[in-house]
């Protein structure tokens, strides 16, 4: 039996469940993450992903222990994103970029070109197939992550699902709609506060719902770090 080599990685860092389910796989391969990779508008103070304004993004990134790169993409995406990563390998030693797309087949092979042009491993430990996105929801449930919805399409959910917490009547409930259980297709994306790799919790102290372009987002305004019992 081969073992697999243990590898320098960095996480493409959205702040959500893909992501923390992506890293905490990683972590148990026993991979040394070096950081968290995150593609920002500095001009909006936000991450691209889902919206989270950066200074709750350093909380988060905070309380789980590990640094995190903010790279703005500043209109060229894929231009910035490759820098960062050939960046990451020449400096750093990263040898693997970790990506948490599921089972969206346009979506990796953009991760993957991405990730070989610029001369790294791209790694997916999260990938499934569709029919199996159920069981992944209950695997981020069943292992402790206390996660938010940060956005919620207008296009299957009211304004009530901004704000929700990912517990077992989120899991009963998803099922009902015509959403993918995972958000897969960007149906809705969340924020995760806590969970079995943080070092401290995140506690939202203020925040707001807001319609922007078709989507009812949670804007996270304050938080508190707290340790954790």
């Amino acid at each position: 039996m081969i073992e697999n080599k243990v590898k320098k990685v960095a996480v493409c860092w959205s702040g959500g469940k893909d992501s923390c389910l992506a890293l905490i796989r990683i972590l148990k391969e026993n991979h040394e993450v070096i950081c968290l990779l995150s593609m920002v508008s500095e001009k909006d103070a936000r991450n691209h992903a889902h919206g989270i304004q950066l200074e709750i993004l350093k909380l988060q990134a905070n309380a789980l222990g590990l640094p995190l790169i903010l790279v703005d993409s500043a209109g060229e995406y894929e231009l910035s994103l490759k820098r960062s990563l050939s960046y990451l390998k020449e400096k750093l030693g990263v040898e693997a970029i970790v990506f948490g797309s599921l089972y969206s087949k346009e979506d990796r092979m953009w991760n993957e070109q991405v990730a070989y042009k610029s001369g790294i491993e791209p790694l997916f430990p999260v990938w499934i197939s569709q029919t199996h996105s159920s069981k992944l929801l209950y695997e981020f449930i069943s292992l402790g992550f206390r996660s938010v919805v940060c956005r919620a399409s207008t296009k299957y959910f009211d304004r009530t699902w901004a704000g929700r917490y990912l517990d077992w009547s989120f899991y009963d409930e998803i099922q009902q709609t015509d959403s993918c259980v995972m958000g897969e297709l960007g149906e809705y994306h969340t924020f995760v506060l806590d969970g079995p790799i943080f070092h401290k919790k995140i506690e939202p102290i203020k925040s707001e719902v807001v319609l922007n372009s078709g989507l009812w987002s949670l804007d996270i305004q304050t938080c508190h770090l707290l340790a954790k019992t």
